[in-house]
C-alpha cells in the first residue's frame, strides 16, 4: 500500500468505522441476555489473567476460537526474532511506553476523549495506565502470540472491551450524553491504527532518539509482531502497513490528522505523570519523569498536553551525552545508549512489579522469559 493511500479522506472515513465483528457478540449478549451479561463479561475480562472459555456465552466462545487464528501472513520466524528483541530492551520500552507512546496517544484530541471519558465514569484511573503496562508484555513476550499464548488472549480480550465501551458510549444514556459525535464512532479504526503505531513505530522513533542499537531487520521484525496483534485486535486490514517505512508514514499520517490540544489530552497526561512519579525511586528521580517525556516527545506536544517544564535532571542527559561523544572519538562502541535511561527504567520495572492491581487479581505478571532481565 503507497503512503499515498494515508490521506485525510481515508482516514475520516475510518472515524466512522468501529468493530463489526467485536461488536456483533456484544450486541448477541445484550439482545439475548440484557445488558447485566456485558457487566459482568466485562468484569470477568478485566479481573482474570485468562479467559475460562467455559464460563463465557457460546458466542463469545466461537469469537475466541476465531480470532486465535494467526492471518496466513504471519511469519513466525519474524514475530520470534521481534519478541527477542523486546526480550532484550523490555524495561526500556516499558518507558517508551509510558514517556512517548501514551504522550502520542492523548495529543490525538479526538481518540483522547473516549480515554478520558471511560477514565472518569471507572475507579482506579492509575489501574488502567498498570494494565496497559501488563499488555505490552502480554502481547510481546516469547510465546506470546503463539498457540493460546498470553498476547493472543491479551488482545482478544482488549478487543471485546473496546466493544463493549462503544457499546456503553452509543446505548447507555449516562455515557452517550457525554459524546459529541463529532468525535466520530468510539474507538474506531483510525483511532485503533494510531494506538497500534504508537505501540510500535513509536517506540522505534524513541530507541533511535536515545541511541539505542537496532538493525532494520529487527525493527521489521518488531513491527510484523506489532502488525499481527493489530490483525488480532480488529484493525481493519486497509490500515495494516507493509513495513516500517510504510508504518511510519501511517503514523505520520494519522499525527497530523489528529494531533491537537484538549482538557482530555491534559488530564490524561497529569494522571500518567502522577502514576509515574508515585513508582520513581528516590528522591534522586523526583520530577525525572517529566524531564524524560519532554526528551522522548517533542516539545510542541509537551506543551500542548501540558507537561511541567523538565527541572534540573535534565542536566543529567546533557551530561551523560558529553561522556559518550567522548567514549565515541575513543571508538568504544559497545552498547553506547543513555544508562541513565536504562537505570531509571529497571526502577521503575521494579515498582511496578510490588503494585497490587486490587481484589483477587495477581500483581504485575512479568513472563519467565523476562525475569532475568531487571
Amino acid at each position: 500500500m503507497s503512503s499515498e493511500r494515508w490521506n485525510v479522506t481515508f482516514l475520516e472515513s475510518m472515524r466512522k468505522i468501529g468493530d463489526p465483528k467485536a461488536d456483533a457478540v456484544i450486541t448477541q449478549i445484550v439482545d439475548e441476555h440484557e445488558i447485566r451479561a456485558v457487566n459482568e463479561m466485562m468484569k470477568s475480562l478485566t479481573e482474570n489473567d485468562e479467559i475460562v472459555s467455559e464460563d463465557m456465552p457460546p458466542i463469545v466462545r466461537g469469537y475466541l476460537e476465531e480470532t486465535s487464528i494467526l492471518p496466513e501472513w504471519a511469519d513466525m520466524d519474524r514475530i520470534r526474532q521481534g519478541e527477542a528483541f523486546f526480550e532484550f530492551n523490555w524495561p526500556v520500552i516499558v518507558t517508551f511506553l509510558f514517556c512517548a507512546s501514551l504522550p502520542s496517544a492523548y495529543a490525538a484530541w479526538r481518540g483522547a476523549q473516549v480515554l478520558h471519558l471511560t477514565q472518569r465514569l471507572t475507579e482506579h484511573v492509575h489501574r488502567r495506565i498498570f494494565e496497559t503496562a501488563q499488555f505490552l508484555l502480554d502481547a510481546m513476550s516469547p510465546g506470546g502470540l503463539a498457540h493460546k499464548g498470553h498476547g493472543i488472549r491479551s488482545a482478544q480480550k482488549v478487543r471485546l472491551m473496546h466493544a463493549s465501551i462503544r457499546h456503553y458510549i452509543q446505548s447507555v444514556p449516562r455515557w452517550n450524553e457525554q459524546w459529541n459525535e463529532d468525535w466520530g464512532v468510539p474507538i474506531n479504526q483510525e483511532d485503533l491504527a494510531g494506538t497500534l503505531m504508537t505501540f510500535s513505530v513509536q517506540i522505534l522513533v524513541s530507541m533511535k532518539r536515545f541511541r539505542i542499537p537496532m538493525t532494520q531487520a529487527e525493527q521489521e521484525a518488531y513491527f510484523h509482531a506489532w502488525k499481527v496483534i493489530g490483525h488480532i485486535m480488529g484493525v481493519d486490514p486497509r490500515l495494516l502497513p507493509n513495513d516500517v517505512d510504510d508504518a511510519f508514514a501511517l503514523a505520520t499520517a494519522i499525527f497530523d490528522h489528529q494531533k491537537g490540544e484538549s482538557e482530555a489530552g491534559k488530564e490524561l497526561t497529569k494522571a500518567l505523570l502522577g502514576f509515574m512519579a508515585l513508582r520513581s525511586p528516590g528522591q534522586l528521580f523526583a520530577g525525572f519523569p517529566a524531564s524524560i517525556m519532554r526528551q522522548c516527545v517533542p516539545d510542541e506536544i509537551a506543551d500542548m498536553l501540558g507537561v511541567p517544564p523538565a527541572n534540573w535532571t535534565k542536566a543529567l542527559f546533557f551530561l551523560e551525552n558529553a561522556i559518550l561523544r567522548g567514549i565515541d572519538r575513543f571508538e568504544f562502541r559497545h552498547r553506547n545508549f543513555s544508562k541513565l535511561l536504562e537505570s531509571f527504567s529497571g526502577r521503575l520495572v521494579d515498582q511496578l512489579v510490588l503494585i497490587e492491581r486490587g481484589g483477587n487479581r495477581p500483581l504485575f505478571r512479568i513472563p519467565k522469559s523476562l525475569r532475568g532481565v531487571v
